[in-house]
């Protein structure tokens, strides 16, 4: 049951370094930035001179992507 004064993941704005992005994805981290360039995947935000990072909405969708793709592909 979830408490209902501490946000969903989902409606909280969060940033992903792209490694971690990458693990959670289950690809390299070479892997997400072909993906970030082929525009699959992104934008990148620039926290830091020289950090970037990523949306977590938009690793959740790129990640929601992949399963309806399977599942599409399976039916």
């Amino acid at each position: 049951m979830q408490n209902p004064s501490i946000p969903s993941p989902a409606t909280v704005a969060a940033l992903e370094k792209v490694p971690h992005a990458a693990r959670r994805m289950g690809i390299s981290t070479c892997q997400a930035y072909r993906e970030i360039k082929a525009g699959r995947l992104g934008p990148l935000v620039k926290i830091g001179e020289r950090a970037s990072a990523l949306p977590a909405a938009a690793v959740d969708a790129w990640i929601q992507s992949k399963i309806d793709a399977a599942q599409g592909a399976a039916k």
